[in-house]
Order: structure tokens, then sequence, then C-alpha cells
């Protein structure tokens, strides 16, 4: 298992509370730690090898599944060739998890399919059914296009394991439509649905650009590879990889150490934050303000390189996350600010946060109780 030298800091600051005539201000529950603790089994999986067979399901044409277009042409790749497909899926996990989680892709054994009456499930079941005991989860790649309508794919995390973390056993899975994977897009097909989808296979939930379109399950976000997927295709159409990853899933992934807690009681606290994707920073990647118990501000720095090199510039941008119990698949996070700069400000909640400079990666930035 792959560590990094030093320590990657992330700082929890909890926003004060003072009761009517209170002489002393009280500090909010830190809600980092309920995040770690439905992280946990997690975790264990997302540093060190991870193993994804990678299953073709052969669809017949006609098939029922309005999740399927009504195209006769089917995909004509097999199971070995996806898998030199996604080496650059391996590549930009260990981009983001800075060397701590390893990818892995290999071809399953036997191929799957399914009658014209059934589901696209019982391609996922099937393959979670013939997968080898070596394998912690199943890539299912159908050889029909989905629908334009229809979803790209979909993934799940599977059952918390403790001996047998199997994907026989768990039933972590990936399912994917054929569209990425026409022999149209040559040897260099797009990749961000796919990063998307092994994204839920950590247990990642979506995210969006407000809680509306949260709840209205759109795929808005340009920000985060757990939203709008396709943010840097779209903007560049010879990019192949999804945008970056949230901070608050980088921590949740164990890809941040939580190493240093600061709160915020009364007055001003003037931290320098590191860029996102930075593995080197010694300043913080993430900054976390405390509403509750269950609920956090995520401020980070995006920075305008590698992954999110589409963007025109650097920005900090705030999230505000919900945890659920049990689970990281259910949380909440969705954007509460612009993309904020230097010289701008948010205000929510009782906290005011101002980047004061930005640059060379890094970002100065001022957060107090608001007036």
């Amino acid at each position: 298992m792959k560590r990094l030298a030093g320590p990657v800091v992330v700082l929890a600051l909890g926003l004060g509370l003072v009761g009517c005539g209170a002489e002393t201000t009280q500090v909010r529950p830190d809600p980092l730690e309920r995040l770690l603790a439905t992280s946990e089994s997690m975790i264990v999986r997302a540093n060190g090898p991870d193993t994804w067979e990678v299953v073709v399901c052969r669809v017949p044409r006609g098939a029922t599944d309005p999740l399927y277009a009504e195209f006769d042409d089917r995909m004509e790749r097999d199971a070995d060739e996806i898998v030199a497909l996604l080496r650059p899926v391996s590549d930009y996990y260990e981009r983001w998890s800075g060397g701590r989680y390893e990818l892995r892709f290999v071809p399953a054994a036997n191929e799957v399919s399914i009658l014209s009456t059934e589901s696209s499930q019982q391609c996922v079941d099937r393959a979670l059914d013939r997968s080898s005991p070596t394998a912690d989860g199943v890539v299912v790649v159908a050889d029909a296009q989905h629908d334009r309508s229809a979803e790209g794919g979909r993934g799940g995390p599977g059952s918390p394991c403790v001996d047998d973390c199997s994907a026989k056993t768990t039933g972590r899975y990936v399912y994917v439509g054929a569209s990425d994977f026409m022999s149209v897009w040559g040897s260099e097909p797009p990749l961000d649905l796919i990063e998307h989808e092994l994204g839920h296979g950590l247990d990642w939930p979506h995210s969006s650009l407000d809680a509306e379109s949260l709840d209205g399950v759109v795929y808005d976000s340009p920000y985060d590879l757990m939203s709008n997927s396709a943010a840097a295709r779209e903007a560049d159409e010879t990019l192949r990889h999804g945008p970056g990853i949230l901070a608050v899933n980088l921590l949740a992934a164990g890809w941040l150490n939580r190493t240093e807690s600061w709160w915020l009681g009364d007055g001003t606290r003037v931290v320098e934050v590191g860029a996102r994707s930075d593995h080197a920073s010694s300043n913080p990647r993430l900054v976390s303000l405390s509403i509750d118990e269950s609920r956090f501000y995520s401020i980070e720095l995006v920075s305008a390189s590698g992954d999110d090199a589409f963007h025109e510039s650097d920005f900090v941008l705030i999230h505000r996350v919900e945890i659920t119990p049990g689970s990281g698949f259910d949380r909440r996070q969705f954007l509460v600010s612009d993309e904020l700069r230097a010289g701008d400000a948010w205000t929510q909640n009782g906290v005011a946060v101002r980047v004061l400079t930005m640059g060379d990666g890094r970002a100065r930035i001022e957060i107090s109780e608001a007036a």
C-alpha cells in the first residue's frame, strides 16, 4: 500500500453558538467524525489494490428494457479490449488519491447475456453471480447503447464487509451501456462516465449546484466528477476524463489525512489553503465549517490545472454537506457559493468567508462570524 511522505491537513472550524445572555461561546459538535465513521469500511477498500472484473453483457436485438435504444448495431469489443481502454481510468484515480488507491481491471473469464424480455439488472446479477472470488467489484458493459433520454450507467458500493469482500458477497458493481466503447471512438473513448460510476463504487454521492437540483437528480455541477462528469469534454471535445473530485470525497476515501482541528469561536481566523489536487501542499486542502453534528460547509480551492484545466482560472468553492446515517452514498452535497476569487466574499448561517489573496496554487481565506 503506497502512502504519501507527509500528512495532508484538514481544518475543522466550529461556528460559535452564543445563547441569549450567555457570556461564553459553545462549540458545536464536529461532523467530520461522523463523516469518517460512515466511511470507515470503504476507506479500507480505497487504500491499496482494488480489483474490478470487467464483464461484457450481450443484449439481443429487440430487447424490451426501455433503457436500450432501438439500434441494431452492437459493440464488438470484448473484455480484454475494454480492460486495455480503461488503463487511463486507473491513472486518473492514482492522481487523485496521491498513489493511495491502486485500481485494477481484469477481464472476466466469460461473458453474460440476457433474454429480450429481461432487464439490464439481469446483466449485473449474472456478472456478480459468476464473478471470481478475487473480484472486489464487477464492471458490466452492455453491448447495446442506451437511449439518449436514459441514464448512461449506474453503480453501487455494495454492502459493508469484514472478511469476505468479494463482489459476489457484497454486490459491488458498475454498469454502463455500450455508447462510450463503440468502435467510432477508436482507442481513446470518453472515460468520464465510468469514472463517475466507479466513484459510486467508492460510496460517493451525487452533487449539484443547489439543493433543488440535487432533489431533482440534475447533474449540473462542472466542479465535481460526481455531478456533470462530462463537463471537461463539453468544454473541450478532445478531453476524456471527468473533472476533479470534491475534497469531502477525498476525505471520505481516506485520501486526505485529518491531523489537525481548529475551532472558530468569536473573532476572525485567516487560513491559507492549497489546491484540492495538490498532494504536495503543506497547507490544508479542505476547510470545514461546522453547522451541527451532521452538517457542515466544505471550503476548497480548485486549481485550473490537470483534470480541472478546462476552467479559466483558480477559484474557491463552498459546498454544504449533510451526512446521513450509515452511508456515504446518500450524503447530500450541493454548492452554496459562486466561484470565489481574490476580493470575493460569501455569508451564510452566521459565518462570513472572504478570499484575501490567490496565486501559486494557494488562497488566503478570512473566516469570521457574520455581522
